[in-house]
């Protein structure tokens, strides 16, 4: 059996183009929130539980489904965040 290669965050690599879309989803999150660790934290579960739900071998409760859901579309990208000293430069200028 072989060992599912790591993101370079500790979030395992999606199980393929036939996982379910809420495994999927639940790996975006994974992504998203930078591990495992800050994901069960971010959903109040325990890692173990996480790590299961990742593998696919348990489904997790709608209510989990729908915060993933919500961690990766509120998720603001580094790249798009505005440091506070040149949002308040720009506000200046206007």
């Amino acid at each position: 059996m072989s060992v599912p290669e790591l993101a370079p965050n500790d979030c395992p690599q999606p199980p393929g183009f036939r996982a379910h879309l809420r495994t999927l989803i639940l790996h975006e999150a994974c992504q998203t929130a930078g591990g495992i660790g800050p994901l069960a934290g971010l959903l109040g579960v325990a890692q173990a539980i996480l790590e299961r739900w990742l593998q696919g071998a348990e489904t997790p409760p709608d209510a989990v489904y729908q915060a993933c859901i919500d961690i990766v579309l509120l998720h603001e990208p580094e790249s798009a965040a505005v440091p506070s000293g040149k949002a308040k430069s720009a506000k200046n200028n206007q």
